[in-house]
């Protein structure tokens, strides 16, 4: 079983390979959109904004992949070690249960074939979302072509300052990933998504190896302050506060042991081991933290009291659950203002107008302002309600201690005005 705070910060290395990809992209696109300086001629503008888009998408190849080589050891390495950290978690009961203690799964033919099963599915998943991303560039990079030929020749703005405001939008919105069920992600939040998920079902395939050895109809699942709650119109397995820290049968029912499928939305084949999210909503779906181990009925829960009550209260668990989602969105928009100030920088030293530089260096001073009192608002709103910020979640690539030093300069200029 691999404990709920294992996860935390797993996925760093790997998404900062993305974080640097999507600055990349914004960075690119300023500059090819900058570049072109005026509108010319309906024939001249159409093939210039051919060329830019093969242009764009040469260097975004090139950048794909690099990162790739960079992506694939990473997530073996994150899948390995979930699984070996699984195993040592489940040592003691492994070995009451089986009477002896199983090989390092990294050394077990089955348990590898199964990681590497799980290796290329994850692997595929992160390619589609790097191909999605170069796709969706592209028709981000005309979109706004267009729309900035569009304002212009209405009169509304000159070339820089309409690529400018729109860029500042993009900026803040991010690179996003469409899916085909029709949601859709940032980017960040789809690779953090994949990774998670990833780490999470391989090591639980790899523990329901350990079901079939014992031959047990049992398995307990984790239990954690803050998780998921069920929302309006969703099943009842979607509310992972109400199934965790609780014993399950894999085949059946019995009092006090409800059926695993029916109850959480995961299967366990008994025989072949073999385990399915089948509704993605629930235990082992999308971004969940959850993980199972081999149980008996002898074994005493650790989730719940004497009296046989859960020990992590509802409506704890809600209230957290719901500060924790405020947490997230206010390091979504910590983000989008950081990758405004680096588009900002790239306006700025882009456009050639003196004018239109003045405005966007003010412009800049007041984001780089603002940036500091989100900054406070954050930290008084983690402290304030006994939550660890989680800075991690905060950074943008090309965001380092230059850009900060800059943008705290600019803040301090504001406030002298």
């Amino acid at each position: 079983m691999l404990p709920p705070e294992y996860f935390d910060h797993k996925e760093d290395r790997l998404l900062e390979l993305y974080r640097q990809l999507e600055n990349f992209i914004l960075k690119d696109i300023t500059r090819r959109l900058l570049s072109a300086g005026e509108m010319t001629a309906t024939a001249d503008r159409l093939i210039w904004k051919l060329k830019q888009m093969g242009e764009s998408q040469t260097k975004i190849e090139i950048k794909l992949r690099k990162m790739t080589g960079l992506a694939k050891k990473e997530l073996r390495a994150l899948l390995q070690d979930a699984v070996i950290a699984s195993w040592k978690d489940d040592n003691t009961i492994l070995k009451r249960l089986l009477g002896y203690l199983p090989r390092n799964p990294l050394k077990n033919p089955a348990v590898i074939r199964i990681m590497d099963a799980e290796y290329k599915k994850s692997l595929g998943e992160l390619e589609n979302l790097t191909r999605t991303t170069m796709k969706q560039s592209q028709i981000d990079l005309i979109n706004m072509l267009d729309e900035a030929d569009l304002r212009v020749a209405a009169g509304v703005q000159s070339y820089s300052v309409a690529v400018c405001d729109i860029l500042d939008r993009y900026a803040g919105r991010g690179i996003y990933v469409d899916y085909p069920s029709g949601a859709r992600r940032t980017l960040e939040s789809a690779v953090r998504l994949c990774v998670v998920t990833s780490m999470n079902q391989t090591a639980a395939q790899v523990t329901n190896q350990y079901v079939v050895e014992a031959q047990t109809n049992y398995v307990l699942f984790s239990a954690h302050l803050g998780a998921r709650v069920k929302q309006k119109g969703q099943p009842d397995l979607a509310g992972h506060d109400l199934w965790q820290g609780r014993v399950f049968c894999i085949r059946g029912s019995e009092p006090g042991y409800p059926n695993l499928l029916e109850s959480t939305g995961y299967d366990i084949d008994p025989v072949t081991g073999v385990g399915t999210v089948v509704n993605p909503l629930g235990a082992h779906g999308y971004g969940c933290r959850h993980s199972h181990k081999v149980w008996d009925k002898r074994l005493r829960n650790p989730y719940v009291d004497e009296n046989g009550e859960m020990k992590i209260d509802y409506e704890e668990n809600k209230k957290r659950y719901e500060l924790q989602q405020k947490q997230r969105a206010m390091e979504r928009s910590l983000r989008a203002w950081k990758r405004k100030l680096i588009v900002k920088e790239q306006e700025i030293a882009g456009v050639a107008e003196t004018d239109v530089k003045e405005i966007l260096q003010r412009d800049y001073d007041r984001m780089s302002y603002q940036l500091t009192q989100k900054n406070k608002a954050y930290n008084d709103f983690c402290k304030s309600n006994d939550l660890q910020p989680q800075y991690d979640r905060i950074k943008v690539a090309d965001f380092g201690r230059e850009q900060t030093k800059q943008a705290n300069q600019g803040a301090r200029r504001y406030k002298k005005e």
